[in-house]
């Protein structure tokens, strides 16, 4: 049983999906944020550089876009094109864009620059596909192509039709207003969470839809009425208390910045960010049940699998993940672990994609990164490591104040009477490693003094004159 739960606020805007009461994704979108992912623009090559094969485009955002040129493509500047946002602006980086325009519906996507059908991979049987390919076939316009989601298997050409139309007429909006408007122009701006959850989230395993806005309430209700094939119950939550509190999910929604995850067998993951990827490691932990050290490996890493492929989706984990798993030394341990990760990854919408394990363990996975994940969001880098996780140790400081003394003294700059103002940590080192020895090599009278305040890589040297 699968329920989605909403909260509307005028801040922010929050989604979860809980299956058998645990959370496996979680959606924030912020109000002072802008999320373009999926928005179309008519936007204006402003740079075309050649040796990365890219072209800069302004689409009248702070920063230009990038976007990647197929081989052989020509652009000039000054040029108009066509474009569509596919990752979100982060950090020092502007937004990333793509021509390949795509207009998602609920049973079919739209691709208005090609001219064939493609069905998901996850509609596999033979009779289906060949039923649903001729529909789209004998329907579509002669110049557009499309693509059909999971969600239409086993609806009727009604309501394929019905969608595909809409699409049509979307398109044919955005298509005129660019012909009329002047770059930078927004074309096209993604639906907001309440539709897409409708659209991209409410399957025929969800039972029940939780919102705690009215007239959003009501609004996805009108939608969950139109779909034939939806059964799942609407209800309005008007509780004093958070409706993520309500359900008990805020221990889970704290637990997603957490480096360690437990398993319930006792193992445990770590997850650690890097500019280039993310780093899972396995690690036995607590664990020792089985009867052999193989099968208790394997137990681990099966436990292992499962809550990776739930984390990559609750935390929106994109771009590179590699997985250290606890040594496998068999082929058919191997395998069993992959299958394990991509049966539970098979419906995550970021179609993740998992290579085979290397020589030492490794599993590479990658999966798609279209908008900021979940910690970038939620938190910000430490002001005192700069998000390094690590500041320096009181003995790296405590050297440090040695050597600069050091340094004062060689220039012939040091008074006989130093006070020291250091955070407490390192006056504990200073005078552990005994201050008469300190005062003996820079002969002066030295006097340690502690200052909460401080940064613990903080200190001051002063004339201590008496």
């Amino acid at each position: 049983m699968t329920t989605i739960i909403v909260s509307v606020k005028p801040e922010e805007t929050r989604m979860g999906v809980v299956a058998n009461h645990r959370l496996c994704e979680y959606v924030v979108e912020r109000n002072s944020e802008q999320h373009l992912v999926s928005s179309i623009f008519k936007g204006k090559v402003n740079n075309v550089v050649p040796g990365i094969q890219a072209a800069f485009v302004d689409i009248g955002k702070d920063k230009n876009a990038f976007l990647y040129m197929e081989k052989g493509e020509k652009l000039t500047e000054g040029q108009s094109i066509l474009v569509q946002v596919v990752k979100d602006a982060r950090g020092t980086k502007g937004p990333a864009v793509t021509r390949e325009i795509t207009i998602p519906g609920r049973y079919v996507v739209l691709q208005p620059f090609r001219d064939n059908v493609s069905l998901s991979k996850k509609i596999t049987g033979k009779s289906e596909r060949n039923r649903l390919r001729t529909i789209m076939e004998t329907n579509k316009p002669e110049g557009m192509g499309f693509v059909v989601r999971t969600a239409a298997e086993g609806m009727g050409e009604k309501e394929l039709l019905s969608d595909m139309h809409a699409l049509i007429s979307d398109w044919q909006v955005i298509s005129v207003r660019g012909q009329r408007g002047k770059a930078p122009l927004l074309l096209y701006r993604e639906l907001d969470l309440s539709v897409r959850i409708v659209r991209d989230y409410v399957s025929d395993a969800v039972t029940k839809i939780i919102i705690d806005d009215e007239t959003v309430c009501k609004r996805v209700q009108e939608l969950v009425d139109k779909m034939d094939n939806l059964d799942a119950d609407v209800v309005f939550y008007d509780g004093n208390t958070d409706v993520f509190s309500k359900f008990k999910l805020n221990k889970q929604i704290e637990g997603i910045s957490d480096r360690q995850v437990w398993l319930e067998c006792g193992g445990y993951l770590v997850f650690d960010y890097t500019e280039a990827m993310t780093v899972v490691d396995v690690n036995s932990g607590k664990y020792s049940g089985q009867e052999t050290l193989e099968e208790t490996i394997m137990e681990i890493n099966r436990q292992a699998a499962v809550e990776i492929a739930r984390q990559l989706r609750l935390r929106d984990i994109g771009g590179i993940v590699v997985v250290d798993f606890i040594d496998m030394h068999t082929t058919e341990h191997q395998e069993e672990i992959l299958s394990i990760l991509r049966n539970t990854l098979s419906d995550d919408k970021m179609e993740p994609k998992v290579q085979d394990i290397t020589k030492l363990n490794l599993v590479e996975i990658t999966r798609k990164k279209a908008r900021q994940n979940l910690s970038t969001i939620l938190y910000s880098d430490c002001p005192t490591c700069q998000g390094s996780g690590r500041v320096q140790s009181p003995e790296t400081i405590g050297v440090e104040i040695r050597r600069r003394l050091r340094s004062f003294m060689q220039e012939g700059n040091i008074s006989k009477n130093l006070l020291l103002s250091v955070h407490p940590l390192v006056a504990k080192w200073l005078i552990s490693t005994n201050i008469k020895d300190m005062e003996k090599e820079f002969s002066c009278a030295i006097k340690v003094e502690s200052d909460a305040s401080l940064h613990i890589e903080a200190f001051a040297i002063l004339d201590n004159g008496r």
